[in-house]
C-alpha cells in the first residue's frame, strides 16, 4: 500500500547504471546520505553557531540508528525523501530572505521557487511521510521571524504562492495516490496492532515506541531489523509502558517550551522531529509498519540540531573537542559494527535469529531460506509459525500461499492467497493468483465469484481481465468470457496475444469470423517466433458441427465445442 514514483524511476535508473549489480544502489545512497549530511550543515547553520552547526552534522552523519536507511538497499525512500525534503525547506528559506531584501520578483526568486517545487515533488514522490513539508515551511517562517506571530505573517505573505503551490503538489500526489491505491483511508493494510483502532487506541499503542526513539538516539547499542515482538508488544489498554511513554512526550514538550528562549535550537530540533515523525507515529493515519529504524532517518535531523544546540551550552575548556570527539568516535564504531547486519539475506537471517528470535519476520525470514534450500517442509512450518505470530501481515500470508501454488496444492494456495488480498486489498496480484488457484482446483463456480469481485476492483487491469476471462471459460460461461477479452484489446490493441485470447473466447462463444479475423490479425502482430502457430492453426480450421468454429482445442486443452 505504497506509492512511490521517485524511488521507482530511482531504482530503475541504479538498474539500468550498474546492470542490476549493487555497488550503483549503494553508491547511490551513499551519495544521497552525504548531500543530506551538508543539507543538515547548512540548516544548523540558521539555527546554531557554527560549531555547534558542525557537530550537529557530524552527529548525524555518524548516527547508528541511519544503518538500516543507508546500507539497506530499499533505504532509498528514507534517504531520497529527505533529501528532497531538506532541500525544498531551505530553498524556501533562501526565498524567504530575498524576498525580505530584495525585488519582489527576481531571476534569483524564480530560480528558488523552481528548486523548492522540484525538490517538493521528488520528495513526496519519495516516501509519504514528506507530505508534512507545508507544515515545516510555515513553522520555518516563524522560526526566521524569531517566533513573533506578525513577522512571521509578514515573511510568509511575501512568498504565500510558492507555499500554495507545495500544497497543490500535496494534493496532487494524493489524487495520484488514492487513483493507483483507492482512498487514502480505504485498501491497504495497517500494521498489526493497529487495525482496528481509533486515533485514541493508536496513541495508546504508540506511546510506549517514543521510549524505543529516545533509546536508539541517547543509547544507541542495541537494534534489530525487527521489534515485534521481541523489543515492542502493541496494546491499546493503558498501562506502565504507556505512562511512560506519555510521561517522555510531556518531558520533552515542556522542555521545547522551555527552551525556547536560552536554547531555541533545542525547541526548533524538538519542533522539527515532532512535525516529520507525526508520520510514523501512526495517530492520525495508520500505517504498515509501527517501529523500523529507517523511519528515523529524517527526524533524527531534528535530534542533531538539538545535539548541536546542547553541545553550545556545555561548559568551555581544553576537553570539550577531545570528549566530542570520542563520543563521535563511539557512535561511528557502533555504526561501523552494524553495517555488516545488512550484508547480504543470510548475515541478516543471523541477526534476526540473534535479535529477534520470536519475531515473525524472523521465521518469515527462516522459512524462505528453507525453500531456497529445497526444505519445503521446514519452509512451510517456519512460515506457518510466522503467520501465526503476525495473522495480520498480509505480505506473508500471500507468500506462502505463492509456495503452495507452485507446489501444485491450489486449495490451500487459495485460502493463503485469498486471506492476503482480504488483509490488503490493494494486493492485486494476490487476488489474480486466487483466481488461478481455482481454476487450476478445478472450481469453476468459486472462480467466477471471485474474478467478478476481481473485475469491479480492477477494472483496468490486463491480469485481473486476462484471470477472469479463464474463470469463465472454465465455467462454460463464454459470452461474458468474449466480454472481457474485448476489454482486453480495447486496453491494448497492438498485442497480439490479447487478439489471441480474444479470438479464442470468440471462437468458443460460436462468433467465427470475428473468431477468425482475431486471430489473423494475432498472427500479423506476433513475432516470427510465434508466428508459425498461429498460422498452424488458421490452416486446421474446419467446419464443426457440434457448433464450434474449428479449432480443435484450446491452450489448456479446453475444448472450442459449447
Amino acid at each position: 500500500n505504497a506509492y512511490r514514483p521517485a524511488t521507482t524511476v530511482a531504482f530503475a535508473l541504479d538498474w539500468a547504471a550498474g546492470g542490476g549489480r549493487p555497488f550503483a544502489f549503494h553508491l547511490t545512497n551513499v551519495v544521497l546520505n552525504l548531500a543530506v549530511v551538508a543539507m543538515v550543515l547548512a540548516l544548523a547553520l540558521r539555527v546554531v553557531s557554527p560549531a555547534g552547526a558542525v557537530v550537529a552534522a557530524l552527529w548525524f552523519a555518524v548516527q547508528p540508528v541511519h544503518v538500516e536507511a543507508v546500507a539497506n538497499g530499499v533505504g532509498l525512500a528514507e534517504l531520497l525523501a529527505a533529501a528532497g525534503y531538506l532541500a525544498a525547506l531551505l530553498a524556501y528559506l533562501a526565498d524567504g530572505d530575498a524576498a525580505a531584501t530584495g525585488p519582489p520578483a527576481s531571476w534569483r526568486r524564480a530560480g528558488l521557487a523552481l528548486g523548492v517545487l522540484t525538490a517538493t515533488a521528488v520528495a513526496y514522490g519519495a516516501k509519504e511521510n514528506a507530505i508534512t513539508l507545508p507544515a515545516a515551511l510555515l513553522l520555518a517562517d516563524l522560526w526566521q521571524a524569531g517566533g513573533s506571530l506578525r513577522g512571521a505573517v509578514t515573511r510568509f505573505r511575501r512568498h504565500a504562492v510558492l507555499w500554495v503551490g507545495v500544497v497543490i503538489l500535496a494534493l496532487a500526489y494524493l489524487a495520484a495516490r488514492a487513483v493507483a491505491l483507492g482512498p487514502l483511508f480505504g485498501g491497504g493494510a495497517a500494521a498489526m496492532g493497529l487495525r482496528g483502532h481509533t486515533a485514541l487506541g493508536r496513541a495508546l499503542v504508540m506511546a510506549p515506541a517514543l521510549l524505543v526513539w529516545l533509546r536508539w538516539f541517547l543509547w544507541p547499542i542495541h537494534f534489530s531489523a525487527d521489534y515485534l515482538p521481541d523489543q515492542f508488544m502493541p496494546s491499546a489498554r493503558l498501562g506502565l509502558p504507556q505512562l511512560a511513554g506519555f510521561a517522555a512526550l510531556a518531558l520533552l514538550a515542556v522542555a521545547a517550551w522551555r527552551a525556547r528562549r536560552r536554547a531555541p535550537g533545542v525547541t526548533a530540533g524538538l519542533v522539527f522531529l515532532a512535525v516529520t515523525a507525526s508520520i510514523a507515529a501512526n495517530i492520525v493515519v495508520p500505517t504498515g509498519v509501527i517501529l523500523a529504524e529507517r523511519l528515523a532517518y529524517l527526524p533524527s535531523v531534528g535530534v542533531a540540531l538539538v545535539a548541536g544546540a546542547v553541545w553550545e551550552k556545555l561548559p568551555r575548556g581544553r576537553a570539550l573537542w577531545p570528549a566530542t570527539a570520542v563520543v563521535l568516535a563511539l557512535l561511528a564504531a557502533r555504526t561501523l559494527a552494524r553495517i555488516p547486519f545488512w550484508r547480504d539475506q543470510a548475515e541478516l537471517v543471523r541477526g534476526l535469529v540473534r535479535d529477534a528470535p520470536r519475531s515473525c519476520t524472523t521465521h518469515w525470514a527462516l522459512g524462505q531460506e528453507a525453500f531456497g534450500a529445497g526444505k519445503r517442509g521446514t519452509g512451510e512450518a517456519e512460515m506457518r509459525r510466522a503467520i501465526a505470530i503476525c495473522p495480520g501481515k498480509a505480505q506473508l500470508v500471500q507468500e506462502l500461499g505463492e509456495r503452495y501454488l507452485q507446489a501444485g496444492l491450489y486449495a490451500p494456495a487459495d485460502v493463503y492467497l485469498t486471506a492476503a488480498f482480504r488483509l490488503d486489498t490493494t494486493r492485486m496480484d494476490a487476488l489474480v493468483m486466487a483466481i488461478l488457484a481455482r481454476v487450476r482446483g478445478d472450481r469453476p463456480d468459486s472462480a467466477v465469484a471471485l474474478a467478478a469481485e476481481a473485475v469491479r476492483r480492477f477494472p483496468d487491469s490486463a491480469m485481473v481481465l486476462g484471470s477472469a476471462e479463464q474463470a469463465y471459460l472454465l465455467a462454460r460461461q463464454p459470452r461474458p468470457a468474449l466480454a472481457l477479452a474485448r476489454r482486453l484489446v480495447l486496453l491494448d490493441s497492438g498485442s497480439w496475444r490479447y487478439q489471441q485470447v480474444a479470438g479464442y473466447a470468440a471462437a468458443v462463444d460460436g462468433r467465427c469470423e470475428e473468431a477468425r479475423g482475431r486471430l489473423l490479425r494475432a498472427a500479423a502482430l506476433a513475432p516470427p517466433a510465434d508466428r508459425p502457430q498461429l498460422e498452424g492453426q488458421l490452416r486446421q480450421w474446419r467446419p464443426d458441427p457440434a457448433g464450434g468454429c474449428g479449432i480443435a482445442t484450446l491452450p489448456g486443452g479446453r475444448s472450442t465445442r459449447r
